[in-house]
């Protein structure tokens, strides 16, 4: 797909003042991606403020560069660009919803959901990338920037997290190719990441993934697998967000399973849905009927009341999907 980069560059020597964010409750590839620009305009001399709402997770936080990502923006430095990375809707984008209410805010849409609004003023969505990582290191090739060992382990970060550490079917020959760049002359050592993503669990964390396990039920023909995280559960274990993001991947490992869901308690009345699928079942179609969305194997919304309404309702849901196929 053949994106814009030249008018990003114009953006880029026109302007001074940035803020850059990504979308709520970041992944590897938002944060990976958050960093990675600001690099990019570092490079530039600009002024810039790297802005997410919630803060890095802590399990990314062996990234450098992630101790300059602050919560909220400087209120006395008025913004002309706004660079949002890896959020498929301006709503979902993690900072203060005023500040689209500045006046002549240019925008900068990074991204490769497939779903992506095409928010922005200026729109660089690839879906076929299998990270927003994936577009940046486009877009450092085409700016003709080197870059370091800390970007670079940015880059393999976003790029391994969203493909399931290369399990998915989003991984391509190009993104094995763009990664082994990374391994090759940069010395990422992928052992390490994977270590530092996935066997730095807390005991705690292990434990309520037992708890949590014990709510599976599979259902609609066996090709339906679901599970419930409800607040007593996160409230007796004290677990960090970030450390139950892999449970909905449980659900959907069972064998002849094609969607696996997380149901997870936000609060009262507040209900996240991670969706999980097989190459049969597009679920970001699915989420979008909730006001979510994301990638066809992986997807995500959010949905107001009752747990067990909730979950009653999104269940209805898709067996009416399979009835209909």
């Amino acid at each position: 797909m053949r994106l814009d980069w030249q008018e990003l560059f114009k953006l880029l020597e026109s302007n001074d003042h940035f803020i850059v964010t990504c979308h709520v409750h970041p992944d590897g590839d938002a944060i990976g991606s958050l960093l990675a620009i600001g690099f990019l305009l570092k490079k530039w001399r600009k002024n810039f403020q790297l802005i997410c709402s919630e803060g890095v997770p802590t399990v990314y936080s062996y990234l450098e560069g992630s101790e300059l990502v602050k919560k909220e923006r400087d209120p006395l430095i008025t913004p002309q660009v706004l660079i949002s990375v890896d959020c498929a809707e301006k709503d979902r984008c993690a900072l203060a919803s005023e500040i689209w209410d500045v006046s002549g805010l240019i925008i900068v849409n990074i991204d490769h959901h497939v779903t992506n609004t095409g928010f922005g003023s200026l729109n660089l969505i690839n879906p076929q990338a299998a990270a927003t990582g994936e577009v940046i290191y486009h877009l450092f090739s085409k700016a003709g920037f080197d870059f370091d060992s800390s970007v670079a382990t940015a880059l393999y970060t976003a790029v391994a997290t969203d493909t399931g550490f290369f399990r998915y079917s989003n991984t391509s020959a190009f993104t094995l190719e763009l990664v082994s760049v990374l391994v090759k002359k940069y010395g990422i050592e992928p052992s390490k990441i994977a270590e530092q993503v996935h066997e730095q669990k807390s005991y705690q964390a292990i434990r309520l993934l037992g708890e949590v396990l014990c709510t599976l039920q599979v259902g609609i023909g066996g090709k339906v697998a679901w599970m419930v995280l409800d607040q007593p559960m996160i409230s007796k274990y004290q677990v960090e967000n970030e450390e139950t993001e892999g449970y909905v991947n449980y659900a959907r490992s069972i064998e002849g399973v094609e969607i696996g869901i997380l149901f997870k308690e936000l609060r009262t009345n507040e209900i996240k849905l991670s969706w999980r699928s097989s190459i049969s079942v597009d679920v970001s179609k699915l989420a979008a009927n909730f006001g979510g969305g994301g990638h066809a194997r992986a997807a995500g919304c959010t949905i107001n009341g009752p747990v067990d309404q909730v979950v009653n309702d999104v269940l209805q849901f898709v067996t009416e999907y399979y009835r209909a196929r």
